[in-house]
């Protein structure tokens, strides 16, 4: 018997209250002095950092474990989440904008989950401003003394990030650590917030399902605890690229093709759709024009500014690659193989592995643009799905990633890809989680 509107709106109704209470276990549980969850709580636990919801933080997440406690509950998100996709166009529109408004401003006020690539972003502009250095050729380590140098992460690794927004921050370096922080975490929210408004004005223009890309987008776990708990730039990339995007389907294509090229100034991820949307450009050259601009005004800036070193923070294979995250599909592969054959070389396995992953890549990438030129209207969808081979293809996949794939999802109208981001969503969940004994 099939469900009558009113039982299925309902039925989303639950779904929409029980991940909304998930969710908010999510940022505020972790919220305690050592919490395994805070993982900057490593250079102390101030109530700066842990924020506004420290008064009901678990004991139990500082704890050996934590990990495994955490990671159960954002798998049951994991799973509310795809079923609010598929239940989202019998959700109320004003009921998802209040769900989604409410569950950012309780994730910003969270402390930073799982991730310390924030206080990594104060470094590089403390690096250079407070201590005159590169940050493109020095590390935080070069800056031990630092208020900041406890809470950083990646303590060994120069920036990888684009010109623009290494400039963005380096006002931060005149900040107190904890206002910088703070800052820093009101921007990501802020961009990520946009970003959903325009996925579900975008997805409804091309009548992909509006209530169905503000789930996508903006309930989606990793938006919530990596994002914006973790106030990564993948927010302030990808609100530049759909930017662009919007522009361009709007048929303000010169204007799209400059603003979705200098979000590769931000990161270099973002150059993953630009040659789709050209191909798919009604006016190429308007098109290439706008993107032209932008290419030559990145690298110039870099130079510059910064100096050659800055040109690897433009490099789509940064030096991320170089390392491994324990499941992105090539580390999985040579993992598999290491099972199999107790004598393989597992460096050398996860060298050819890379380049084998890279050459099925360039292969399907080529067979998308093929099929975007002779079908321009599939262009969304096919830029989504060479960003889910980029996924799968990296040696370094992280939960924030997904920030990536979810936008062209959301505004494509192939429900296979949906599934697949979905899914991928899922399986990238625990790569951040700290397991231990």
């Amino acid at each position: 018997m099939s469900k009558t509107p009113k039982a299925g709106s309902l039925a989303a109704r639950a779904v929409l209250a029980s991940f909304v209470a998930v969710s908010i276990w999510l940022a505020v549980a972790p919220a305690v002095a050592g919490s395994r969850i805070v993982l900057a709580t490593a250079g102390s636990s101030p109530d700066w950092l842990l924020g506004v919801w420290r008064f009901a933080g678990i004991d139990a997440l500082a704890l050996p474990g934590a990990g495994w406690t955490y990671y159960r509950v954002l798998i049951a998100a994991s799973i509310l989440f795809a079923v609010l996709v598929m239940l989202a166009p019998r959700i109320d529109r004003r009921a998802l904008w209040a769900t989604v408004i409410g569950l950012f401003a309780i994730f910003t006020l969270a402390p930073p989950l799982l991730s310390q690539d924030v206080f990594s972003y104060i470094a590089y502009a403390r690096l250079g401003v407070d201590h005159g250095l590169n940050p493109y050729s020095h590390r935080p380590f070069d800056i031990p003394r630092d208020p900041v140098f406890g809470y950083a992460g990646s303590k060994d690794a120069v920036n990888v990030y684009g010109p623009f927004f290494t400039l963005l921050i380096y006002p931060l370096a005149k900040l107190s650590v904890p206002a910088a922080f703070w800052t820093l975490k009101a921007v990501a929210a802020g961009a990520a917030l946009w970003l959903v408004r325009i996925a579900g004005d975008l997805a409804d223009r091309v009548e992909a399902g509006g209530n169905r890309a503000i789930v996508l987008v903006g309930l989606c776990p990793a938006m919530l605890v990596h994002v914006v708990a973790g106030a990564h730039n993948e927010a302030l990339t990808m609100l530049l690229v759909f930017g662009g995007v919007s522009a361009a389907v709007r048929g303000r294509e010169r204007a799209g093709g400059l603003i979705a090229t200098l979000a590769a100034g931000v990161k270099a991820s973002a150059l993953v759709p630009l040659p789709f949307m050209l191909a798919a450009a009604r006016d190429k050259r308007s098109m290439f024009t706008g993107m032209f601009a932008a290419a030559v005004l990145a690298p110039l800036t870099a130079l510059l500014i910064f100096g050659s070193d800055a040109l690897n923070g433009l490099n789509l294979l940064s030096s991320n690659q170089d390392r491994t995250s324990r499941y992105s599909l090539p580390q999985v592969t040579v993992d598999a193989l290491g099972r199999l054959f107790q004598s393989l070389d597992h460096a050398a396995a996860i060298d050819v592995t890379r380049g084998l992953f890279v050459l099925v890549l360039a292969a399907v990438v080529v067979l998308l643009l093929v099929r975007t030129w002779r079908r321009p209207e599939t262009w969304l969808a096919n830029a989504g799905w060479a960003t889910f081979g980029v996924l799968l293809a990296s040696a370094w996949l992280v939960p924030w990633y997904m920030l990536w794939l979810l936008p062209f999802a959301a505004v494509s109208r192939d429900r296979a890809l949906v599934a697949a981001t979905v899914l991928l969503s899922g399986y990238t969940m625990a790569i951040a989680i700290p397991f231990s004994p």
